[in-house]
């Protein structure tokens, strides 16, 4: 049977001031993964130890809508 290797990135310096500057804009957990091209449970574990919360796609939609019906 063939092992599967687990493929990993060291977070540098670099890496987390992105995560920071992305969350000070304001971005998604998704947007962020994305933007960082990291795995989503390891941007939000992450982030959790720098004591930011990203908000879920959910949270950004809920306030969306409730933009949307004040207009």
């Amino acid at each position: 049977m063939n092992e599967r290797q687990l493929i990993t990135r060291a977070w540098q310096d670099a890496d987390l001031e992105k995560l920071k500057q992305l969350h000070a804009e304001g971005a998604t957990l998704l947007r962020a993964c994305a933007a960082m091209k990291r795995p989503m449970a390891s941007v939000k574990k992450r982030a959790r130890e720098l004591g930011l919360h990203f908000a879920s796609v959910r949270e950004v939609r809920r306030e969306i809508n409730a933009r949307e019906q004040t207009q």
